[in-house]
């Protein structure tokens, strides 16, 4: 049985992202991905916050910079939100996870992809992997959503959902690129919204659904068609589940932990998982190479206070999904002060609750209304 330092499993960003960390402080780190290789058949939209995109320096023809919202009521009237200097950027999402995983091979972390991991057994010092015959001081379980790991380590699951699908479609020409586009919509996205926008080399396009609900993909495709007089063809289709429920408990225990979408690391109300992903995976890579080099403290532990747990808002996804909004409340609100300024702190305030000037670029920046 070879011994390795960090065994991750799951080659999506946050799995590459916590190996390709650890594997740059030296560490002997291998991953273990179930498909094809990392980024085949990706589920995620790929639209990065500025943050991430500048820290990771990504490839420009991988990437398109958006630079502001466009946030349409049902009825079409819309508000343009933007913040001073930030942007989001659109990726070629599975280009992305391919340059990532060439990355971290760079650093040193030895890929097998084909491979799915399906038993493991915790000691005290160290984690086996019988099938793959290989033993490490260490695990990570980035196996997305449905964690199968998670069930098999006793740790928390994934409970609450969104079920998201989004089409790539050729057409929609004269869509405004410098925006993505945000359609609230109880009838086509019930409890959480539809979008659009230009992407890399394809238009993406796109539902979400609270739980229970049935996703409406195609006829609001049709609707978007028939409102932005175009005709868009199909290109193929994705879709899967997106947790909303908060950080999982517990996340961790012994010498192994969760991280990204199978640790619940996705804001309840924005469903944005690829930046806590990335910038947690990072460190989560720091503290275990701490870990190895004798730093005694678990690397979990070390993180913890770096994990969000979302409280308000869990609250906030919780009394959503219980009362849902009718599209004419919708209709009503896109043209109240109070509801676009709390649209701008939801889009663009990334920066942490306490960034004086995040507030400052927020609060006094102004939110145009169109018909």
């Amino acid at each position: 049985m070879t011994h390795s330092d960090l065994a991750v499993v799951g080659g999506s960003f946050a799995g590459l992202s916590c190996a390709t960390r650890a594997a740059t402080h030296g560490l002997d780190v291998k991953l273990f991905e179930r498909k094809i290789s990392p980024g085949a058949y990706t589920q995620s939209t790929g639209i990065f916050v500025k943050e991430i995109a500048e820290r990771m320096a990504l490839p420009i023809e991988l990437t398109r910079k958006i630079s502001g919202v466009r946030l349409y009521a049902p009825n079409m009237n819309y508000i343009d939100l933007s913040s001073p200097d930030y942007y989001f950027i659109a990726t070629d999402t599975q280009r992305v996870l391919g340059w990532m995983a060439d990355q971290a091979e760079i650093a040193g972390v030895e890929i097998h992809s084909s491979t799915q991991v399906q038993q493991i057994e915790l000691t005290k010092s160290k984690v086996r992997l019988p099938e793959q015959h290989i033993s490490a001081r260490y695990l990570v379980a980035a196996d997305g959503a449905n964690s199968a790991l998670a069930k098999q380590l006793g740790l928390g699951q994934n409970r609450h959902f969104l079920a998201g699908a989004e089409y790539e479609v050729e057409g929609f020409e004269e869509l405004d690129d410098d925006k993505l586009h945000v359609f609230l919509t109880s009838s086509y996205a019930p409890g959480y919204i539809g979008w659009l926008l230009k992407g890399v080399n394809t238009v993406q396009l796109g539902v979400a659904a609270k739980p229970g609900r049935h996703i409406k993909l195609r006829p609001f495709f049709e609707f978007l068609k028939y409102h932005f007089n175009s005709k868009a063809t199909m290109l193929s289709g994705r879709g899967g589940l997106i947790p909303c429920g908060g950080i999982v408990s517990p996340w961790a225990q012994g010498n192994a932990c969760l991280l990204g979408d199978a640790a619940g690391m996705v804001s309840p109300l924005t469903a944005g998982g690829i930046h806590p992903s990335i910038e947690v995976g990072a460190e989560l890579g720091n503290a275990i190479s701490d870990y190895c080099n004798g730093a005694g403290v678990l690397p979990h532990e070390r993180i913890s206070p770096l994990v969000k747990r979302y409280p308000f808002k869990r609250r906030l996804r919780g009394a959503y999904n219980s009362l849902g909004m009718p599209d004419y409340a919708f209709n009503y609100l896109i043209s109240n002060p109070l509801f676009r300024k709390s649209a701008q702190l939801l889009f663009f305030h990334h920066r942490g609750l306490f960034c004086k000037e995040a507030w400052r670029d927020i609060l006094f920046s102004t939110a145009h209304a169109e018909q």
